[in-house]
């Protein structure tokens, strides 16, 4: 209990009615956020100077280093001191708070923590061309709130307020906000590592279409094939449909160009490795699945890799035997696999008919 409390320490928690341990907490609470107003105003003189000083980078990271933890969880601590308490400019003259107000009521212990960053970020928020005056009106009339309201009625009164005095808003942006963003890196091997960001609308759009290439197989052990799996082969699904699209903006205007380079012998044999795109290392079975869906392009090297010869596309399944595939196998034939035939690559449906591919 605190200093000042008003129950004789004789007495435990447990031996206190119920209304007596609701005035006890109030009273305590009270304490603690006068307690951190002390400590803000500590904090804001550090920040006049002081931190550097003692050789920190910043007053963020000296709170840190003093609270044992990392300047990002006392980041709004600091922030609550600094806009709470005023401070000095070069010369040495005072710079008024922020919220003073805010500042006196916290000393009080009238208010907690949350109600002083409602009511600081309600301030911030209001433009510069406001008067003064109609800001102190406005600081005033939220502290008061905050002495008998919740953090989100005060958080409302804050908005209305700023919906008031700026009833025009912010001016807009001359570059609006990227609604979408596409961000990858590749690494030596070929492979690709990506994230990004969709508005909502875009966002839905996308799900519609891999969630549904997502849904597990009956056959699937999560262990093997979990749900980052699931909805990554998903993406290739979606890929691969786009790639064969007749618009596709790609080099063939048909399937995507890719550079496979592999000795004849050792794509006939199936054992051993290719090349893929100069880059990536691939097994021959590899190369063969994808010259099912694919335009083979055969082309002859010397032994110093300089193009000898240049042979015509010819595609390796052709729409007449993909077309009897679907006919056949009304899907994928993988068991339990319900994909419809578009969504399907035609290696495996030609391994059963006996093609070697």
């Amino acid at each position: 209990m605190s200093k000042n409390s008003s129950f004789e320490p004789q007495r435990e928690l447990w031996q206190l009615a119920a209304d007596e341990k609701a005035a006890l907490l109030r009273e305590e609470l009270m304490s603690l956020w006068q307690q951190e107003s002390v400590v803000c105003r500590v904090i804001a003189e550090l920040d006049n100077g002081a931190s550097r000083e003692l050789g920190y980078p910043s007053t963020a990271a000296l709170v840190a280093e003093v609270a044992r933890t990392s300047p990002a969880a006392v980041r709004k601590l600091v922030a609550r001191a600094l806009a709470l308490n005023p401070s000095r400019s070069v010369g040495g003259a005072e710079i008024p708070a922020v919220a003073p107000l805010t500042g006196e009521a916290a000393t009080e212990g009238a208010i907690s923590p949350l109600h002083v960053d409602g009511v600081v970020s309600a301030l911030q928020a209001i433009p510069g061309t406001v008067p003064v005056e109609e800001r102190e009106k406005t600081e005033k009339t939220l502290v008061d709130l905050a002495r008998t309201a919740t953090t989100a009625e005060v958080a409302e009164a804050g908005r209305r307020l700023r919906d008031t005095l700026d009833p025009d808003g912010a001016e807009p942006r001359d570059t609006p906000e990227p609604s979408r963003t596409f961000r990858y890196r590749q690494g030596k091997d070929g492979s690709i590592k990506f994230d990004g960001y969709l508005d909502p609308v875009s966002g839905a759009k996308t799900l519609a279409l891999l969630e549904p290439l997502a849904l597990p197989h009956k056959e699937d052990n999560p262990l093997v094939r979990g749900k980052a799996e699931r909805y990554g082969d998903a993406f290739m699904e979606i890929v691969d449909l786009a790639a064969s699209h007749p618009d596709a903006p790609n080099h063939s205007s048909t399937r995507g160009d890719i550079v496979v380079t592999i000795p004849l012998e050792v794509l006939q044999s199936g054992l051993g490795q290719a090349c893929l795109d100069m880059v990536t290392a691939i097994t021959a079975s590899e190369a063969r699945i994808l010259a099912c869906d694919c335009k083979v392009i055969p082309t002859v090297l010397g032994t110093d890799g300089q193009p000898l010869e240049y042979g015509r596309a010819k595609r390796v399944v052709t729409e007449g035997l993909r077309l009897m595939l679907a006919i056949r196998d009304r899907g994928c034939s993988f068991p339990g696999c319900t994909r419809k035939p578009r969504h399907c690559h035609a290696h495996q449906g030609v391994r059963q008919t006996g093609v070697l591919i």
